[in-house]
């Protein structure tokens, strides 16, 4: 249990909060977001999500005795007062932002675990999985226990933690950081997204590192549009710019779009900058030998120098790049270069360009999680030159998610398979034939196909 005044000690709250004596020495058992977390002795914060409002849960939160409340100072004033007059034992706390606030008061309540851990973020649109599984997999090979917190699962060591999101929310991560350093955990390997930067959970992290694969459109339906979207991403180097760490790195692909604002942006802050790709520009670069359908080979060259053949078991370029943001923090960190490439060569993840069939099948079956124009046609491109007679791409697009990228996976679909058939994505709340409709748009021919799934489609080898 913590006292409340060493939860909110130096955060600015609003004037017309109740910071009573009694109010900063309540004893605080716990810090929840979801009211029916809620339990004796425990501080609830109102959050307000994309299509729900923790506002309207406060009562419920007070019902299962919550001693004090964490508000948005913009909530309707009536509905607070009349919280707070028909509820005189509870205290209440306005401040401007309630994320924030929670991943403030969340990094206090666990002792800011990430201070005494290796912290490495990952954002990109694309790429981001694989590369923390590419990490983990280095930093394990080189006798760090490691906790992975991603798309796929989250990790600590070799235990799988339950979560809903990409990135939990801050109070979940602050809890899993604190349950990594009573386990051993030396580093942490997240996947940083734009939303979750841009709404405040990974706020108040002491980052060691910061890793920027590539941004291609995406989440313009939540960010509104790619100005906006690059800035949530750069602000993980804002983060890694506050953090408590002495050394600090930022890991940058040279290949990217927009490469020029974001190393601008770095340098502004003052960190130290690294680069890599397939440009030999970069301080860490690599040349192609080989691209098939069972490896990805290419040779490995360090500020010039040439240091050793890759060979890795997932395939096409976007890979090669993946894992040269890693080996450009191997050889940041002086870890073991030869483990360490010996490592990613066993990496497989799943749904990541994953070969699904086997040698004796007289075709190959892809399976790829590309949910944005850049990835699918990559992985297209990809497909290509393994020269098959022909590529077949199915594909589909998720409900409540950027409308404007549908039409163009149409085209993309189009342009680089022989047929493209349209299924069924995750709908979400969405009409789903209202997702396939946008879809069709962007076809220009009819070579194309419907395939509607209710449930699951299973592939049987």
């Amino acid at each position: 249990m913590k006292k409340f005044n060493t939860l909110i000690k130096n955060y600015k709250v609003s004037k017309e909060s109740q910071l009573t004596k009694e109010c900063l020495n309540t004893e605080i058992k716990g810090i929840a977001y979801n009211s029916r977390l809620i339990k004796k002795n425990y501080l609830f914060v109102a959050i307000k999500g994309l299509k729900d409002d923790g506002h309207k849960y406060i009562e419920s939160a007070i019902n299962n005795k919550a001693s004090i409340i964490i508000y948005d100072n913009t909530a309707d004033k009536e509905f607070i007062k009349q919280l707070q007059d028909n509820h005189k034992d509870v205290h209440f706390v306005a401040v401007k932002n309630p994320r924030e606030c929670l991943a403030y008061i969340s990094a206090k309540f666990f002792d800011e675990p990430t201070k005494k851990i290796n912290t490495i973020g990952i954002t990109g649109t694309n790429g981001k999985t694989t590369t923390t599984y590419l990490l983990k997999s280095v930093l394990e090979a080189n006798k760090n226990k490691t906790t992975l917190i991603g798309t796929i699962k989250n990790m600590i060591g070799k235990t799988e933690i339950k979560t809903n999101l990409t990135t939990p929310e801050s109070i979940d991560l602050e809890s899993i950081f604190d349950k990594s350093l009573k386990k051993g955990v030396s580093h942490i390997v997240m996947e940083s997204s734009s939303q979750a930067l841009a709404m405040n959970r990974c706020d108040y992290l002491n980052y060691d590192t910061a890793i920027f694969t590539n941004i291609t459109e995406d989440h313009l339906d939540y960010h509104g549009d790619m100005q906006t979207y690059l800035k949530a991403k750069l602000k993980l180097f804002s983060l890694l710019k506050e953090s408590s760490k002495k050394k600090k790195l930022a890991i940058v692909n040279i290949d990217t779009d927009n490469f020029k604002q974001i190393s601008n942006h770095i340098k502004k802050l003052g960190i130290k900058m690294v680069t890599y790709g397939i440009n030999e520009k970069a301080d860490y670069y690599g040349k192609v030998i080989s691209l098939n359908s069972k490896n990805t080979e290419y040779e490995f060259y360090a500020k010039g120098k040439f240091i050793s053949k890759v060979k890795l078991s997932m395939l096409g370029r976007f890979n090669i790049l993946n894992s040269l943001s890693i080996l450009a923090y191997v050889c940041e960190n002086k870890l073991n270069i030869e483990k360490s490439i010996k490592a990613m060569r066993k990496v497989q993840v799943a749904g990541r360009f994953e070969i699904v069939t086997k040698e004796k099948h007289p075709f190959i079956v892809a399976v790829d999680y590309s949910h944005t124009p850049d990835s699918l046609e990559n992985i297209l491109v990809e497909a290509k030159k393994l020269n098959p007679n022909r590529v077949i791409a199915v594909f589909g697009c998720g409900g409540d998610r950027d409308r404007k990228k549908r039409p163009i996976m149409a085209e993309i679909a189009e342009k680089y398979s022989d047929i493209a058939i349209l299924t069924t994505d995750n709908q979400r709340t969405e009409d789903i034939n209202q997702i396939m409709s946008d879809i069709e748009k962007g076809f220009k021919n009819n070579n194309y196909k419907k395939l509607l799934i209710e449930k699951k489609l299973y592939l049987k080898q």
